[in-house]
């Protein structure tokens, strides 16, 4: 395509070359830029992006976005081009580029502090049953059916967006559920997509590292149901809401199209009219707007009836039929690192959870206990370079909520482990808890009111399987489905789900 081609229309400040050169492909990584590319230059260091855009010169690109610019950026034959925002003209000329696929499918986005990527996963199961091909874009990677083919951000930089999207289409993909983070809201990189229908999950702490406050975090969020889907070029786009979600009910109130409501109040548009969830499953007969689903799902916990609801309300959005939407959710397994069972101990569940922040862990730890875990072992730490207000309430809440907190290190990343620990212990000693100075020696019977800090995570899962009996609850939270440690600038290989097998190979009680 013609650089003039691609930016015809598009909001750039000035244009420094030829126009009519040919661009062969996009690129946002340096290393990844490939002679005949258009480079967008988006790093916020002044020194790293002169650095970057170097590279990406030196490796053939014909033009550059940029910012802003100085004489000592031009160079014969390479058209400079700058604009206020390098990634919201990256989203414009990435779909047009890819020839903008998210017109023809059935693109959803799904948005909220928790439940992006079950919520994924389910309607994925549901479209794959009512025989529609069906893609994932989330956290856990970028997915055509059961082929992976990126791994990333949660929301990918809207290069690799759309170029998945066209991936998709080309393989005969219809629908896919994409979940979409504040972080990918707040850069722009789904400004350019046209979605057919955006769900709300809820919204608890998170981020807050990048956004300023809970107001900015949720803006960003609103963006997509009042900025974003308003323009998607998809006729019959819809709104899809947890009504007893707080910050929901203003989404609810700003949606100015159509929307659907959905939560576990029988006043909302989906709803259960009675459900029994067990560490077994969740069985349950949904009202659907109006028409009744009969759910058998293999899922754990309230907190996954509420994904199974806004999965049903989107479906019914779309006008998939009750008995397709059934079966997609009783085949559907869950997303990985997502109150994973792992079989470990006889009698013992042990669930394996990406509950990282502060309502996540919550309502994991809430679940537990009206599920009817005998007692619960919470082995759990906080990232380092994050948001550190809510370390000392993850410890608060572990305190109040599980039976023996077992504290440890999630990824410290380029912190000191024990100053990350001891930001949670705060909240764990607000709680009324007593740190126990020998978790060696301790048996469950007799924990009282203690918690135990073992920065060594398998270590720390260690100690928890060895104190947990027949009828108790093991969570491992924070991590999911996530191989690796990040630890003073290195990433170890750390599978939570693998370590559990392992060390119930040990004790004599695993299953691999």
């Amino acid at each position: 395509m013609k650089l003039g081609e691609l930016l015809n229309g598009l909001d750039v400040r000035r244009i420094d070359g030829d126009l009519n050169v040919e661009i062969t492909g996009l690129s946002y990584d340096s290393r990844q830029t490939r002679p005949g590319h258009l480079y967008f230059s988006t790093a916020r260091d002044p020194k790293r992006n002169r650095a970057n855009i170097d590279d990406a010169l030196n490796r053939g690109a014909r033009a550059v976005v940029v910012a802003g610019w100085d004489g000592g950026l031009a160079r014969p034959a390479v058209t400079l081009v700058e604009c206020e925002r390098p990634r919201i003209l990256m989203g414009a000329a990435a779909s047009r580029f890819f020839g903008a696929p998210s017109e023809r499918l059935d693109l959803i986005g799904i948005t909220g502090t928790s439940g992006k990527t079950t919520t994924s996963y389910i309607l994925a199961s549901i479209f794959e049953a009512a025989g529609m091909p069906a893609g994932i874009i989330g956290t856990i990677g970028i997915f055509i059916g059961a082929k992976k083919i990126y791994s990333g951000l949660t929301t990918p930089e809207s290069i690799d967006f759309e170029s998945a999207l066209a991936a998709m289409e080309r393989e005969g993909v219809r629908h896919v559920a994409a979940e979409v983070s504040s972080i990918g809201i707040a850069e722009g990189r789904v400004d350019a997509v046209s979605f057919r229908a955006c769900i709300f999950t809820n919204l608890g702490r998170d981020h807050l590292d990048y956004h300023a406050t809970m107001e900015d975090y949720f803006a960003a969020k609103l963006r997509l149901f009042t900025e974003i889907l308003p323009r998607s070029r998809r006729e019959s786009t819809v709104a899809v809401v947890r009504g007893d979600d707080p910050f929901g009910r203003r989404v609810l109130e700003s949606v100015k199209g159509s929307k659907i409501s959905f939560g576990m109040d029988r006043s909302l548009d989906v709803y259960p009219e009675k459900f029994d969830a067990s560490l077994s499953g969740i069985r349950a007969t949904l009202s659907v707007l109006g028409k009744k689903i009969e759910i058998d799902s293999p899922l754990v916990g309230e907190i996954n009836l509420l994904n199974i609801l806004g999965a049903s309300a989107l479906s019914a959005a779309l006008g998939i039929e009750s008995e397709a939407v059934a079966d997609g959710v009783r085949r559907c397994p869950g997303a990985p690192g997502r109150l994973e069972a792992i079989q470990a101990i006889p009698g013992v569940t042990v669930l394996v959870d990406y509950a990282h922040k502060p309502d996540a862990l919550e309502a994991v730890l809430t679940t537990l206990r009206r599920i009817g875990a005998r007692r619960i072992i919470c082995v759990f730490g906080c990232g380092g370079d994050r948001d550190r207000g809510k370390r000392p309430i993850m410890g608060e809440i572990a305190g109040r909520l599980a039976d023996l907190p077992v504290l440890t290190s999630d990824n410290p990343r380029s912190e000191e482990p024990m100053a990350i620990i001891a930001g949670v212990e705060q909240g764990l000693i607000a709680a009324g808890r007593v740190k126990i100075a020998d978790p060696k020696k301790l048996a469950l019977a007799s924990i009282g009111g203690g918690y135990i800090v073992e920065p060594d995570r398998r270590a720390a899962i260690a100690i928890a399987l060895r104190i947990a009996a027949a009828g108790d609850a093991v969570l491992i939270a924070g991590k999911g489905h996530e191989d690796y440690q990040l630890v003073a600038g290195r990433v170890l290989p750390f599978d939570d789900r693998v370590v559990v097998r392992e060390l119930a190979a040990e004790l004599g009680g695993g299953q691999s």
